[in-house]
């Protein structure tokens, strides 16, 4: 599976993004960077927070952040995108992480009331390939890694899940205070999972 939506709020993305940093060696970007500024590269969750409002979908939006691996791609492509100065309001460039074999992760949050999905998502080999881009990526590689993380926020994050999407612990207590899921996953039906089975969750039924 090349791709996974779930449901968390600040902590559990801080979670999913101290897995990422602590134990893969991925990179992590901003998918784009702002007009004409160079694309920024976090090292740490604490740099991510400095620079976003981690699990704030206020604006109905996502953190989009892209993701490469050494072990995955050799080249790290960052390309110059020109851009037309009369759409732009005066910005001539921003840019952007290129390559088939990055994983793109997009973390949602609270909006309102509203717990918005966030989404962990990656070409694969046989994609790539109708269009022609399957060399340059180890596709074994991206592989086992992506399986190491969505095996993490599957198995080892979630308490429960919706339609065969997980839902993370704090973003599964906020539904017990009024918080809904974002549509069409607001109806349910919620499942706990494992040792979580009757532990008092909300009832979506």
């Amino acid at each position: 599976m090349a791709n996974l939506d779930f449901f968390g709020v600040r902590e559990d993305l801080r979670a999913v993004l101290v897995f990422v940093f602590g134990a893969t060696d991925l990179r992590v970007f901003e998918l784009s960077s702002e007009f004409d500024q160079e694309l920024r590269e976090f090292t740490s969750v604490d740099q991510v927070e400095s620079a976003f409002r981690l699990g704030d979908a206020s604006r109905g939006g996502q953190l989009l952040l892209n993701l490469w691996s050494p072990s995955v791609m050799k080249t790290l492509d960052i390309r110059r995108v020109e851009l037309d100065q009369r759409r732009c309001k005066g910005h001539t460039f921003r840019y952007t992480l290129e390559g088939w074999g990055c994983i793109q992760l997009y973390l949602g949050g609270i909006q309102e009331k509203t717990i918005r999905w966030s989404h962990y998502g990656h070409n694969t080999e046989a994609r790539a390939r109708t269009w022609g881009h399957e060399d340059g990526a180890d596709w074994d590689a991206l592989k086992l890694l992506s399986n190491k993380i969505q095996y993490h926020i599957r198995c080892r994050l979630a308490v429960a899940k919706v339609r065969g999407r997980p839902i993370l612990p704090e973003a599964f207590r906020l539904l017990s205070d009024g918080y809904a899921l974002q549509a069409p996953f607001a109806a349910g039906p919620v499942t706990l999972l494992g040792s979580h089975r009757g532990g008092g969750g909300p009832d979506h039924g």
